[in-house]
């Protein structure tokens, strides 16, 4: 379900990251995922994020598709 307050207009980059992958886990096909990693990386890099902040950002987004109730 996008449309929830996360999906909706992500305030900083740890957000934007976390919804990119968040993205890419849930995408409909690989090369979608890919293009979603793509932006995150993107992201993080610009927004020089730690290793520890993309660490977050990665066990977020795989917390929020684990409860994804979209089969």
């Amino acid at each position: 379900r996008r449309g929830d307050a996360m999906t909706e207009n992500p305030k900083t980059p740890v957000e934007a990251v976390t919804l990119g992958l968040y993205l890419a886990i849930t995408a409909p096909t690989e090369e979608k995922a890919q293009e979603c990693v793509g932006i995150a990386e993107s992201i993080a890099r610009s927004a020089n994020l730690s290793g520890h902040q993309v660490d977050t950002a990665k066990a977020i987004a795989s917390a929020m598709a684990e409860l994804d109730p979209r089969p």
